[in-house]
């Protein structure tokens, strides 16, 4: 830390904490994340290590890529960006010419939203996540800057779906726009083991179906299993991964196949499956 840096608040390092399991439950690389949000690779790793607070719109993202619900990312975020706001006023001070990270970082900044009042929510939300118990991490930062310009989510979404039938395999359901509030999935069936609840999707726009699973334990496995086409599946491998929702990537499946397709829980090596209901 260098003479005059104050430490990072811990809010904003639970924050970051959360991102960086996040970032690897997507198993995607910076330069990845990059390529699929608006942010640079440079821009992921500050956000990652707690060295610029994100964007809103990056934690949202982040979760939409890593199939997690964002309640609790954003419930974190709001109370970083509090923390992280009385930090810059009282560091606030004139800056030495030539410090292109912190101009660079200020910039970013200006996409949060700026409403507090609408924050408030969150924020006794937040208290309420983070009484619940704290996350020790290890970040694993990346190097050099790769900026990325991708489609905002209103063209991608006059765009249609990145994909259909077998070109989606092994494929994000949201990442895809096969999974979105104009083009809402089918349910095709849920079944509960104990407290774990395995779910299955159907995309008519995508011809693709997925399952997700709630509350796994780690090391659960849940998968997906069309008749002919590649099992997708996706692991619990965090704690973290325990207390949000994971999804398998899509699997091809008309219409017509769905009766066959199964969605199955795999738990120290016993397997348990249910037979999607067709709509």
């Amino acid at each position: 830390m260098s003479a005059g840096e104050r430490p990072l608040p811990p809010e904003c390092a639970r924050l970051a904490a959360t991102l960086r399991e996040l970032r690897s439950a997507t198993g995607l690389s910076l330069a990845a994340l990059a390529a699929r949000t608006p942010y640079s690779k440079s821009s992921w790793e500050r956000y990652l290590n707690g060295r610029t607070l994100p964007p809103r719109q990056a934690v949202e993202q982040l979760c939409a890529l890593a199939g997690a619900q964002p309640e609790r990312p954003l419930a974190l975020w709001e109370l970083a960006e509090v923390a992280w706001r009385g930090r810059s006023e009282v560091r606030d001070a004139p800056r030495a010419e030539g410090d292109e990270s912190a101009g660079e970082a200020a910039d970013e900044q200006g996409v949060a939203e700026p409403n507090a009042r609408s924050r408030v929510p969150w924020l006794l939300a937040g208290l309420a996540v983070l009484a619940a118990g704290t996350l020790f991490l290890q970040s694993r930062p990346d190097d050099d800057t790769v900026p990325a310009v991708v489609p905002t989510a209103s063209t991608a979404s006059e765009a249609g779906p990145g994909c259909h039938g077998a070109s989606c395999t092994g494929k994000g359901a949201e990442s895809l726009d096969c999974s979105t509030a104009t083009r809402a999935p089918v349910e095709l069936g849920e079944h509960r083991y104990g407290d774990t609840l395995v779910k299955a999707r159907w995309s008519p726009y995508c011809d693709t179906v997925w399952a997700s699973l709630d509350r796994g334990v780690l090391g659960d496995r849940v998968e997906i299993v069309v008749p002919g086409v590649r099992v997708q599946h996706r692991r619990v491998e965090t704690r973290l991964e325990e207390t949000y929702r994971v999804s398998t990537t899509m699997a091809a499946a008309r219409e017509d196949v769905l009766g066959r397709v199964q969605a199955c829980l795999v738990r120290r090596d016993e397997r348990r499956c249910f037979t999607l209901t067709p709509p």
